[in-house]
């Protein structure tokens, strides 16, 4: 009975005792709220303070640097900046100072930019070690995921993957490191591509532009930059009209915040003209190059033109049949690449120079280019890499070239066996391989294989169309219908010739002009067609 008395008695009070522990519990949450409140208030203060002294050491920093460290009234060049900045680093801030370590970024980050590739490698590899002894998650992130960008350009892929995980490990998903993220996925993307996910870097950039949107304040500039990645992104994939649409919106706030003359005005140009000249419209690309030149030059002389930009308007000179000023411009970036410790550069100019020998018909020139640029390849590429398929077909043309036939023919199958199995394993150089088919083609032709000839040329037509708007123009369907028509030619085919001779006409004069032989060509060929016919 005492039992349940006084369980009675507990009955009569649950309701008061439950209310006293609705409000204890309340109380403590009341009170857990204003501590988490508050905590989160001083870390956002904290943040903001670190970030306003970030920002004030930077400031006198810059302001030290341009004026009163730099010469007065001496002319200086960025390079000669970005090396006076690195001593004073050296002598003004702790080894352990989180502004040190950002402003290390900083100048690695623009030696990178200038090209100046050993430079920038050096300077973040220093950053990223004095990171490791700081607690700050902006600058480890920003030092890891910006030596990851200068591990892509020497093609230790694996490493830069690594760090890249490494910054967006450090960075808590909140706004007020959203701007870092950005970055760390900025660079993300570009290492995913370079390690040929395509898609990969698509959705890191993707994600970038969402993280934009988190931040605590907009920025202009960054939401520019991250476009034009954006863009950049669906070229490498071969994506090239939805590349050339974002280009194109990106170019209007370059505009508006009156950096048409900057560096990033200058990429934007260079990425832009990339695509146009992939889709065959290399009129075109020689403006955004000539524009892209101009701005490095910025006056001065041709030392301030990086050497990849020399090489990107030497191709396009070339497409345009200028060989003379194309080997120029190619010769001036093949001397200019070791200089700046540029690797790609130099493997760029020499292919580059070996196609322009080529079209010239000098064979002793081209032989030699080629014999020089293979062995580099094989030290730093594997065997299935679209590097050995574009050689193998200058190969075949320099065998051509020399009368052998057979061995020509084989070597340009083996070139478009590389880029055929590349883009079924990695979905890779589909874009190229139309161009591939198309040098096959003209190999077939001159060793007097016109069936084949007619068949590759047939195949680079229609995946040349495919995704390509209705009536669009290319270079590379000129030449298409132009190997096609000859080919029929030597069949007899006389009537499907004509109408791809037709074909050939309208895209060529549009896209390489009047004046360019295989227009002439072309055209010569039509006039004897009309001739004969009367």
């Amino acid at each position: 009975m005492l039992a349940y008395r006084t369980a009675k008695f507990a009955c009569r009070n649950c309701t008061a005792v439950a209310l006293g522990a609705v409000v204890v519990i309340a109380t403590i949450g009341g009170l857990v709220g204003t501590l988490i409140q508050a905590r989160t208030a001083r870390a956002q203060r904290d943040f903001a303070f670190r970030q306003l002294a970030r920002a004030e050491a930077t400031n006198d920093f810059n302001q030290f640097l341009l004026s009163d460290a730099a010469p007065a009234g001496k002319p200086f060049t960025v390079n000669d900046l970005l090396e006076r900045a690195e001593r004073i680093l050296n002598r003004q801030h702790a080894r352990n100072d989180a502004n040190r370590v950002e402003l290390l970024t900083s100048i690695g980050m623009q030696y990178s930019i200038q090209e100046q590739d050993a430079h920038a490698r050096r300077v973040l590899e220093d950053a990223y070690q004095l990171s490791r002894g700081l607690i700050e998650p902006s600058v480890q992130a920003y030092a890891a995921c910006s030596l990851a960008s200068a591990l892509v350009r020497d093609g230790e892929l694996t490493r830069a993957e690594a760090w890249v995980q490494e910054g967006l490990r450090e960075l808590p998903d909140t706004p007020q490191f959203a701007l870092t993220r950005l970055e760390c996925l900025r660079r993300g993307g570009e290492v995913a591509e370079e390690r040929g996910d395509l898609r990969g870097g698509i959705l890191r950039l993707e994600a970038a532009q969402r993280e934009l949107k988190k931040a605590p304040f907009q920025s202009d500039w960054a939401e520019m930059l991250t476009a034009m990645d954006l863009a950049d992104a669906y070229r490498s994939a071969g994506q090239h009209y939805k590349a050339i649409e974002l280009f194109n919106r990106a170019n209007a706030p370059i505009s508006s915040l009156g950096r048409e003359e900057t560096q990033s005005a200058a990429v934007l140009l260079n990425n832009w003209a990339l695509s146009l000249e992939r889709l065959g419209q290399p009129l075109e690309a020689e403006r955004l190059y000539r524009r892209e030149i101009n701005i490095y030059r910025a006056g001065q002389t041709e030392e301030t033109v990086p050497p990849m930009a020399l090489i990107n308007y030497a191709k396009t000179l070339r497409l345009l049949g200028r060989l003379k000023e194309a080997a120029d411009y190619a010769g001036r970036a093949y001397t200019k690449a070791p200089q700046a410790g540029d690797q790609f550069a130099i493997y760029q100019s020499l292919s580059a120079r070996s196609l322009i020998y080529l079209d010239q018909g000098d064979f002793t020139r081209a032989s030699a280019v080629l014999e020089e640029l293979e062995p580099m390849l094989r030290r730093k590429f594997s065997p299935d890499n679209g590097w050995f398929g574009a050689l193998a077909l200058s190969q075949a043309r320099l065998a051509l070239g020399k009368g052998q036939a057979e061995q020509a023919l084989k070597l340009a199958d083996q070139g478009v066996a590389n880029f055929e199995a590349a883009l079924k394993t990695s979905r890779q150089g589909g874009d190229f391989l139309p161009i591939a088919l198309l040098r096959r083609a003209n190999i077939e032709l001159g060793a007097g294989r016109a069936a084949p000839a007619a068949a590759d040329a047939s195949r680079a037509v229609t995946l040349q169309q495919a995704g390509a708007p209705p009536g669009g123009l290319s270079l590379y369907l000129g030449e298409a219908y132009w190997i096609l028509s000859r080919a029929l030619q030597a069949q007899g085919k006389m009537a499907e010739a004509q109408l791809a001779l037709r074909s050939s006409l309208a895209h060529l004069e549009a896209t390489v002009g009047p004046n360019h032989p295989e227009t002439i060509a072309a055209r010569r060929s039509a006039e004897s067609y009309a001739h004969n016919s009367h």
